[in-house]
């Protein structure tokens, strides 16, 4: 399992690979962190000029950072998702995996770690970053502005844990039936954003009974309704939100999703197995 999860985060990431498998996952970081440069920089300037309150009010912070960042972000995890799991299939990996004691829920436990340790860094650094620079930038001081905010410190993770739970599901349950990387990257964004212009037509073009319940159906939206209630902001933009429903039932579906999910792709390897 050790050797998956590493082997794993070499290939995401293009490690001991040729150099076309290095530009896109590097680009991303690399758009991952000039983002938090960006941030930081426009702080640092608007600190010095009148009225700074306002432009502290146009720069995201923590929750913000994520829809900031959430296209790169839905990239990179479409991109991860079937670099660990559909070249193992097709190159006849698989068996080598099997002929060891290791159990399809081993193999698939390792995939997981391996994707969720790439996942975790791509939105965990640059906000530990964006932290640290809004910190030596306080009026207050480095030190008042981190014992000031040390709700960040759960409040991130846990937010980042709902956007991996989810996105981690759908892209694995597409590169576990479909053997094209390329195939099952498109097939995760084309789903969610198809998902979502469904869940946007229901919403406002049509009054058919049971359509509020359809817009459930935007999946990309409820891991947004969720970090807005734990960062304690205001949902209106979220399509269910906009339906009536509550962040319980946005948590409802990411769990029904990612227990859907489990289970496909475990019984999908276990008759590869």
């Amino acid at each position: 399992m050790s050797a998956i999860i590493k082997e794993g985060f070499r290939r995401v990431l293009g490690f001991r690979r040729k150099a076309r498998f290095k530009v896109f996952p590097w680009f991303l970081v690399a758009l991952a962190l000039a983002s938090v440069v960006i941030l930081v920089s426009i702080a640092w300037v608007g600190s010095g000029l009148d009225g700074n309150e306002t432009v502290d009010d146009l720069i995201p912070r923590y929750a913000g950072y994520f829809d900031f960042i959430s296209v790169v972000a839905l990239l990179f995890a479409a991109y991860a998702g079937p670099q660990l799991l559909v070249p193992d299939r097709v190159h006849g990996v698989l068996n080598v995996y099997f002929s060891r004691p290791l159990t399809v829920t081993d193999y698939l436990v390792a995939k997981v770690a391996a994707y969720a340790t790439v996942i975790y860094s791509f939105w965990l650094v640059p906000q530990i970053l964006l932290h640290l620079g809004f910190a030596a930038l306080s009026p207050d001081g480095f030190f008042v502005y981190m014992r000031e905010t040390t709700d960040v410190l759960w409040k991130v993770p846990l937010a980042a844990t709902v956007y991996f739970g989810l996105q981690a599901a759908l892209i694995f349950l597409a590169a576990s039936f479909i053997d094209r990387i390329g195939a099952a990257s498109s097939a995760f964004l084309a789903g969610l954003l198809g998902l979502n212009l469904v869940a946007v037509f229901f919403n406002e073009a049509t009054t058919a009974p049971g359509a509020r319940w359809a817009t459930l159906v935007a999946l990309e939206q409820h891991p947004r309704y969720i970090r807005d209630w734990i960062f304690g902001r205001s949902s209106e933009v979220v399509i269910p939100a906009q339906a009536g429903f509550g962040p319980e039932a946005s948590l409802a579906v990411i769990i029904g999703v990612v227990a859907v999910s489990v289970g496909l792709v475990w019984r999908r390897y276990r008759r590869l197995a």
